[in-house]
């Protein structure tokens, strides 16, 4: 049976398709590299726009509070005028 791919039959054969399999394996970890670069590069990209949003919310939170303490504030004072009458 034949095989597609000859096995080196001398040293040189051997040391050039074993130098030709450390560039493929060089190449491929050079491209995953690149990818955890990006990788990286876009979570620090989605981190700082969450700490964006947060600081929003944090406004946010805060102003609703606010108001609730208002609006209680307010029906406090409407009931003892109500009760007043």
């Amino acid at each position: 049976m034949a095989k597609n791919n000859k096995a080196p039959e001398t040293i040189g054969e051997f040391v050039v398709f074993v130098k030709k399999q450390f560039e493929l394996l060089y190449d491929v970890l050079e491209k995953t590299s690149a990818d955890i670069r990006d990788l990286r590069q876009g979570q620090m990209m989605h981190d700082k726009r969450f700490d964006e949003l947060e600081q929003i919310m944090r406004g946010v939170s805060r102003a609703v509070d606010k108001d609730a303490v208002k609006v209680i504030d307010h029906e406090r004072r409407i009931t003892r005028l109500e009760h007043s009458r």
